[in-house]
């Protein structure tokens, strides 16, 4: 028993004759019986029923068959793995990303895909970091940005950066002695009016474990999961938030928002890149990888993302 009978014997299963197999597969009709009776023989047992009107597949047969569907399909990706290996990235990529990333990142690395790898279908996902966190577990992204490590499995990690977090507030509505940009301590921030995401939020999370261990109370007048509803609430005038510069960049650049470092103590996160353990690595994704990384150092250096790259980013997942 061969690959090549196997892939036959499949073709007669689905096309419910020998004579149609033989058609599809661009050989003798006579050759092809001949084949399927050497399996037969091969196996001491009737793999299909004669008929007028084509093919019966016997207990047996139908057996052999669904080996014959995996075994088939595993060839063709293994001959088209060794095809594509060492040449341009082609495919489709799913990366998850939390909304306060997704704000930065998403734009500037869709569009660097695009003129880099033309052939490769990115496809950005935003959700909670908890949702994404199962997306990745389970094999529904290929790869994540992640804030915390819990719960992944057996996920290939890499911390990438480690990002401050901000105070912000209307510029009409800047409720502090000191200025916008001058850093502020934890304790001033957390006695005002405060919108903020629910506890099942990470970012949450974050924040009250920080003003736990400092002894510091909280004034949490709001709570809502949408990092956009939480923008736009505090824009208006109505609150003041704590969130990583990345993801409010586009209404402090438009004048919306101002800001503050949060410092005594600094409030920092982890970021990590994540790949998924029950997907398979391409050129496509390890591809996406590196250019995720050049346009995460692009965008800290450039100030839009308030962050410490540590050194060993580089290093492999």
């Amino acid at each position: 028993m061969d690959s090549r009978q196997l892939a036959n014997f499949r073709q007669v299963v689905e096309s419910g004759s020998m004579t149609a197999a033989a058609r599809v597969l661009g050989m003798a009709q006579p050759s092809l019986s001949q084949q399927i009776r050497k399996l037969e023989q091969h196996f001491g047992t009737e793999l299909l029923l004669r008929t007028a009107r084509g093919v019966v597949v016997t207990e047996a047969g139908h057996v052999l068959y669904e080996h014959a569907v995996r075994i088939t399909t595993l060839m063709d990706v293994a001959e088209e793995e060794v095809r594509t290996t060492g040449a341009e990235p082609v495919g489709r990529v799913v990366f998850g990303l939390p909304a306060s990333v997704s704000m930065a990142l998403s734009i500037p690395l869709a569009e660097t895909i695009r003129v880099e790898m033309p052939r490769v279908q990115f496809c950005a996902t935003e959700a909670m970091s908890g949702h994404i966190k199962e997306l990745v577990k389970n094999g529904e992204v290929n790869l994540a940005l992640l804030y915390d490590l819990d719960g992944v499995g057996e996920c290939a990690s890499r911390l990438i950066l480690r990002e401050d977090l901000w105070f912000y507030a209307a510029p009409d509505n800047w409720p502090l002695d000191t200025p916008p940009g001058q850093p502020v301590q934890l304790d001033k921030v957390m006695a005002l009016d405060l919108v903020l995401p629910s506890r099942r939020h990470g970012l949450r999370t974050l924040i009250d474990r920080i003003t736990k261990a400092e002894h510091v109370a909280s004034h949490v007048v709001t709570e809502m999961d949408s990092l956009q509803q939480i923008k736009a609430l505090v824009a208006r005038g109505s609150g003041y938030t704590i969130l990583s510069p990345a993801a409010v960049h586009d209404l402090v650049e438009m004048g919306h928002l101002v800001g503050s470092q949060i410092v005594e103590p600094r409030i920092r996160r982890p970021v990590y890149i994540v790949r998924s353990a029950q997907l398979r690595v391409t050129a496509a994704s390890r591809a996406i990888e590196t250019h995720c990384l050049e346009v995460i150092n692009d965008l800290v250096q450039r100030g839009i993302w308030q962050a410490e790259i540590p050194d060993s980013q580089s290093a492999d997942l």
